[in-house]
């Protein structure tokens, strides 16, 4: 799979800072797609993007969001499914509050073969729409 794509299992292939994945921790192949256990993944992960939802999502402490109003990846935080998702408005020029929620339970999800899917929390349920808050 090409980098930053998705496994079946949701889990991102682009590394950390550029590495090809499985370089940090030296977990190769087939097992690099698979959630790790804790002391094999990060205790804080921060992202701004749809692209950082996986290695957000993976964080085993605090996953940080800056707010640029990127649908999946405000669906996640704000939905808070492990209580530790931290949402901060960007630091230059941060975005005025959305006036609609986000689209969770319908389109957000960045589907594979393009188009929106609905944003599925672990145990497979959808994350309903989300009000934006946090701006």
């Amino acid at each position: 799979m090409a980098p930053g794509t998705r496994s079946p299992s949701g889990r991102c292939s682009t590394g950390a800072a550029g590495s090809p994945p499985g370089k940090i921790y030296g977990v190769h192949g087939a097992a690099a797609w698979q959630r790790q256990d804790p002391r094999h993944r990060a205790a804080l992960a921060a992202g701004d993007a749809d692209t950082d939802v996986t290695f957000g999502g993976d964080a085993t402490g605090a996953h940080l969001v800056l707010n640029r109003d990127k649908s999946e990846l405000m669906c996640r935080a704000y939905d808070d499914a492990d209580g530790h998702w931290v949402i901060n408005p960007m630091f230059i020029g941060p975005l005025p509050r959305r006036p609609e929620p986000y689209p969770c339970a319908t389109s957000a999800h960045n589907a594979t073969g393009g188009g929106g899917e609905p944003v599925l929390r672990d145990d497979g349920s959808v994350v309903p729409d989300q009000k934006d808050t946090v701006y």
